[in-house]
């Protein structure tokens, strides 16, 4: 496979949503790590980018464009949507149960999905142009370091993805943080761009926050 690297912009938006839709898979720029995306509906497309990550266990995230899509996805209520009005668009990834059919390795066992809406308007344009929804796990192999630079991207992928949207550098460098509510309290799985601190600000006092 010849890997492209391409500047991000309308046109190379536009081609990298094409191969998406075609059950390709694309390097792209988020809010705060370089994300690795395909259709989430498209199983094979999925797995393949499961296998070239070397991902094995554990769910793989959904960027989404809008909260309304966010709903039709997944249940985003109670206390979580409280989060979601707040952080989003932003670095917070949230795990709800799932609302819409999508492969295993998007949903697990469980049925769970992880969410978020980027705050990165050349991203949110990509995911429109996708089909509203894009699989955004992080450019990496599992395991290693996320990357803040598409040319560090570049050399992890090429051969391995259809096209890598170069859009600088990261200046956040860190993944998003990724939470779920257990019994109207909220678990961190993850603390990462957003601290502990900023989430309990954005909770009832009656509420938990788990670690």
């Amino acid at each position: 496979m010849l890997t492209q690297f391409l500047k991000i912009s309308g046109g190379s938006i536009q081609k990298a949503a094409a191969a998406i839709q075609k059950g390709g898979l694309v390097v792209y720029p988020t809010d705060t790590v370089y994300g690795l995306g395909c259709d989430p509906f498209d199983e094979k497309a999925v797995n393949t980018l499961a296998k070239v990550k070397g991902r094995n266990k554990g769910n793989l995230p959904v960027l989404v464009g809008t909260l309304g899509t966010a709903r039709e996805l997944g249940d985003i209520s109670g206390e979580v949507e409280a989060l979601a009005l707040r952080f989003w668009p932003g670095p917070l990834t949230i795990v709800v149960a799932s609302r819409a059919t999508l492969p295993p390795q998007v949903v697990g066992l469980e049925r769970m999905i992880g969410l978020r809406i980027p705050g990165r308007q050349d991203t949110l344009e990509l995911i429109s142009k996708s089909g509203g929804s894009l699989l955004g796990t992080s450019a990496n192999i599992s395991g290693n370091p996320s990357l803040s630079k598409a040319e560090d991207a570049l050399k992890v992928f090429d051969g391995k993805v259809d096209i890598v949207l170069d859009g600088g550098l990261m200046s956040v460098g860190v993944e998003s943080t990724v939470v779920r509510e257990v019994k109207s309290s909220i678990q961190v799985l993850r603390e990462g761009a957003i601290s502990r601190g900023e989430l309990r600000t954005a909770l009832a006092s009656n509420v938990e926050l788990q670690k």
